[in-house]
């Protein structure tokens, strides 16, 4: 066979091969955001696209809230999900690499007038305050059991933009997220120095990309597992940062 044909050949079984995985997320700056084209971009959108360049992959990213999204993946219409925390209760349906792409920074976080600047750990003193989080999202495993025993009550929000933007207006007294995110947006309100972090931190919570165990092969799970642990072994997300958080 002539070398011609064997290229050709080549090319058209790769091609053929090609997979595209639909990817439900939400805006999520810096690690998820979308441009003045529509198209997505971030930290955590670029380590994706970066690891299944080695994978004869595409992503597909679908940008909702973190409720349609959770939901789409939860429910296999979808095959991935970004950003998840891995708990026992996401693996019955879930796929999870081994490897995170960062730790966030789970804070309270409220406005810089606020008279304390710490937290005694007693989630029970939180009852008395307007608090809120993202919909679905977890925090950290004591927060979350604390407010599933109804220690504390919570208004639910569907982005951490949302939450920022309440507790700057007034109509939260406390928000419970990632504390570079939170940073971020409250500078994007013109009000870089408008929030105060309680500390100590909640907890710092590894985050991945969770796929849908009756959409996605497992096999292509442990791929993408490898190109990303050695993307990071790079220097990846210190680029990405770079990038982003300038």
């Amino acid at each position: 066979m002539k070398p011609l044909v064997v290229f050709l050949l080549f090319v058209s079984s790769t091609l053929c091969h090609a997979k595209t995985v639909e990817i439900q997320s939400f805006v999520f700056p810096p690690y998820i955001m979308v441009n003045d084209q529509g198209k997505a971009e971030g930290i955590i959108v670029e380590l994706i696209e970066q690891s299944f360049q080695q994978l004869n992959a595409d992503a597909d990213f679908h940008i909702s809230n973190w409720a349609r999204a959770f939901a789409k993946v939860k429910s296999h219409q979808s095959q991935g999900l970004i950003p998840t925390m891995r708990t026992a209760d996401r693996e019955a349906f879930f796929y999870y690499p081994d490897t995170a792409f960062l730790l966030l920074d789970q804070h309270l976080i409220t406005l810089n007038a606020w008279p304390t600047d710490t937290f005694s750990g007693d989630f029970a003193e939180l009852d008395d305050y307007r608090i809120g989080k993202v919909r679905n999202a977890r925090i950290s495993p004591p927060f979350d059991q604390a407010l599933a025993k109804h220690t504390f009550d919570v208004e639910k929000h569907n982005s951490v933009e949302g939450l920022v933007k309440s507790l700057l207006r007034g109509r939260l007294d406390m928000i419970a997220t990632d504390s570079r995110q939170a940073l971020l947006v409250a500078a994007q309100e013109g009000k870089p120095n408008g929030l105060k972090l309680i500390e100590p931190a909640l907890g710092q919570v590894p985050v991945y990309l969770a796929f849908s165990k009756q959409q996605v092969d497992q096999e292509f799970v442990l791929e993408f597992d490898k190109q990303l642990k050695q993307l990071l072994e790079q220097g990846a997300l210190a680029k990405l940062e770079a990038k982003y958080l300038q």
